[in-house]
């Protein structure tokens, strides 16, 4: 089954739906990349988000960092006229780009360099040669000292640990507490038979590092993993993450 996310029918549900549902560590997740773009957070900083969606991402991080500002990427005409009327309430904050984030070199794309690129939950939906290629224009137009952050689903081992990973699931629905939580049976079904593309935490990695980042996971939990890349140089602060003193080290 493959998400038909050029209807307005199908974008509209998807935007209505109980995301906890499917992930039901979201907020958690969320709550992560929302601080650490409010510690990084720079007067002047933009931000670039691959597969923007209906804008539900940058509302939070709207509301939660007040001088955030986005460049949305997005493939989807009724994703963007969502993203558009969820975000008009914070005025010359959002600016959409309709286009495909594997297209990203032939777009016209406002306000580079960027101090963040973002894609949350939106790299499965491309092959794998073609996010080799998203993160090497991420890493084009991010400036030095930049972060990309990427939040999304990875290929699990359900086959490997069936029972391990409905623990896991189970534990999530009860922390949760959903009124009507989607068993595991269910979620297994539902997304070993998405024609979508994650990769492997590793392959991630790999990929990040091919195009000149440093890279690291610094949250994953069942199938979601979100991963910090940075562009050395100096970063907005005046510092370089690669320069900072290891412990033990003189300087």
């Amino acid at each position: 089954m493959q998400d038909r996310w050029g209807e307005a029918g199908f974008a509209r549900g998807w935007d209505q739906r109980n995301a906890a549902r499917d992930n039901p560590d979201r907020g958690e997740q969320l709550d992560i990349l929302a601080a650490l773009l409010a510690d990084a957070w720079r007067a002047g900083d933009w931000l670039l988000d691959l597969g923007s969606g209906s804008g539900q991402v940058e509302e939070m991080i709207f509301e939660r960092v007040p001088s955030a500002r986005a460049v949305g990427v997005d493939s989807s005409p009724p994703m963007m006229a969502l993203a558009r009327e969820r975000l008009a309430r914070f005025p010359g904050r959002f600016e959409g780009v309709e286009g495909a984030m594997e297209d990203l070199g032939r777009l016209a794309v406002p306000h580079a360099p960027f101090a963040f690129v973002l894609s949350s939950q939106a790299l499965h939906e491309i092959p794998h040669p073609a996010k080799r290629e998203a993160f090497a224009q991420a890493f084009r137009l991010l400036r030095p000292g930049g972060s990309f952050f990427i939040l999304d689903r990875i290929e699990p081992a359900f086959a490997k640990l069936p029972a391990s990973y409905q623990s896991v699931w189970d534990r999530l629905n009860r922390r949760a507490a959903l009124a009507e939580p989607m068993s595991y049976a269910e979620y297994v079904a539902k997304y070993g038979g998405k024609k979508d593309h994650p990769a492997r935490l590793e392959e991630l990695i790999a990929w990040l590092e091919a195009a000149g980042f440093a890279a690291a996971p610094l949250y994953l939990h069942f199938n979601r993993v979100l991963i910090a890349a940075r562009r050395g140089g100096v970063n907005s602060g005046g510092k370089t993450e690669l320069s900072r003193p290891r412990p033990g080290r003189k300087v």
